[in-house]
């Protein structure tokens, strides 16, 4: 159900950013390029998670996942990092 309330794209981000500690513009920018994703789709796709409170960003610290955010990546099949 998790899976059918967010896009492919979102789903791509919540996993890149439990993977690294990056700004959300180096973080974009790196999907972008190693995706072929057009930046523009990657920042409104951020901008919806961070509406719906699965992740925080804000003036150049590392985007990082909500405990929100957590949970639906676990629901995704995805791995936290210890």
């Amino acid at each position: 159900m998790v899976a059918r309330a967010l896009n492919k794209n979102q789903i791509l981000l919540l996993k890149e950013i439990n993977k690294n500690q990056l700004t959300i513009t180096a973080l974009i920018g790196r999907v972008s390029e190693e995706n072929k994703i057009p930046v523009s789709t990657l920042k409104l796709n951020s901008k919806i998670l961070k509406k719906l409170n699965l992740i925080i960003f804000f003036n150049g610290d590392p985007v990082i996942l909500t405990p929100s955010g957590e949970f639906v990546l676990n629901l995704l099949g995805g791995e936290k990092d210890a």
